[in-house]
């Protein structure tokens, strides 16, 4: 299962990157949501691990350009946000995501959310 993880912080995306990788997704990772929907172009990925607070497109624009494009109908969305406002989890299901996690997260929780997405229940 290939997984896009977005996020402009390097500490942040080294760690998601390190995590899901050692539960053996294939990677690749984006440092904004401009690189983030190019990559996803030519490499779509099964699931887009995707914050928010990005300069350039935001992860709500980014989510809702994927959900725009047939070709990623059944990508599924992980928004991970320093944001933990209901008015930004609601703005991220609007926008098409599939789950919506907070900054500090779990790792454990994350992988089985990005795993539940091989059997299409993210």
């Amino acid at each position: 299962m290939r997984v896009l993880v977005v996020d402009d912080d390097p500490l942040v995306r080294n760690l998601l990157s390190a995590v899901l990788h050692d539960a053996s997704f294939d990677l690749d990772e984006a440092v904004d949501g401009h690189d983030a929907l190019a990559i996803a172009a030519v490499r779509p990925p099964d699931v887009v691990v995707l914050d928010v607070m990005m300069p350039g497109l935001d992860g709500f624009e980014v989510c809702r350009a994927l959900r725009a494009d047939p070709s990623f109908v059944s990508t599924r969305i992980v928004i991970l946000t320093a944001k933990s406002t209901p008015t930004a989890r609601d703005e991220a299901f609007r926008a098409g995501a599939d789950a919506f996690f907070t900054k500090p997260f779990s790792p454990l929780d994350l992988i089985e959310t990005v795993m539940g997405a091989r059997h299409g229940a993210a």
